[in-house]
């Protein structure tokens, strides 16, 4: 039984069993995440991390149980990326469970309109933030969380020390890389991009939650987890 980057002192959720109990709704676009951080889970915390799993529709927080929130994805496709991915990450000292949902959609209710009710609802059919294009038809990988983070997008002004700065809230930030396309024939840009290495996957996924989408002299930041490692191995 496997788990990923396990919260200390957390028994981590075994990923076939969970996968196995809710057998009944693979295909379905949606999926229910439990064990959040009822004080930390916002809509926006959630597109950060489970977008790196597939394009994300919407996103909702429930009135009545603040630790579990729906989650519905463009495909099915997307939705299995997830369970398979992130089940049993890490997150703000607990460990995520992720099951198919019943629901074939997440929706809106009256309540959502309300000034409580909005931050427990995100629609994100039409978000910038989304790393997966509608119209790309290609698979969307399977990165596993890991400690290393991938950045990119990042101004030409942005020195080192200030990405630093945007990630020691979230733990020691042991190593920071930054990384140039060598490719033969690669076009060259005037955006960086570079490898931040936290102490463990749980600071990986907290400051993803946290910073992808940042806007850093006038660009968003990209933040996903990364394969590579410092040296530039797989």
């Amino acid at each position: 039984m496997s788990t990923i980057g396990m919260a200390p002192g957390v028994r981590g959720i075994g990923i076939m069993g969970t996968m196995g109990i809710h057998a009944l709704h693979i295909g379905c676009p949606v999926i229910l995440v439990n064990n959040l951080d009822p004080e930390r889970s916002i809509p926006e915390a959630l597109f950060n991390l489970f977008s790196t799993c597939g394009t994300i529709q919407r996103i909702k927080i429930l009135y009545n149980k603040r630790d579990s929130a729906l989650i519905q994805f463009e495909s099915p496709d997307h939705a299995d990326n997830a369970r398979r991915t992130l089940s049993g990450c890490a997150l703000w000292g607990r460990n995520i469970i992720i099951s198919s949902s019943k629901h074939s959609s997440v929706q809106a209710s009256r309540s959502d309109a309300e000034d409580e009710g909005s931050k427990l609802f995100g629609d994100y059919s039409t978000s910038p933030l989304h790393r997966y294009r509608s119209n790309n038809h290609r698979s969307i990988p399977s990165i596993e969380p890991s400690k290393l983070l991938h950045v990119s997008n990042i101004s030409p002004n942005v020195e080192e020390e200030e990405i630093k700065e945007l990630f020691l809230p979230h733990g020691p930030v042991n190593k920071i890389k930054f990384i140039t396309n060598n490719r033969e024939g690669a076009p060259q840009s005037d955006r960086k991009m570079c490898l931040v290495e936290l102490p463990n996957v749980q600071s990986a996924a907290e400051a993803l939650c946290a910073i992808h989408g940042r806007t850093t002299d006038g660009l968003r930041l990209r933040v996903s987890f990364s394969t590579s490692t410092l040296d530039g191995q797989r």
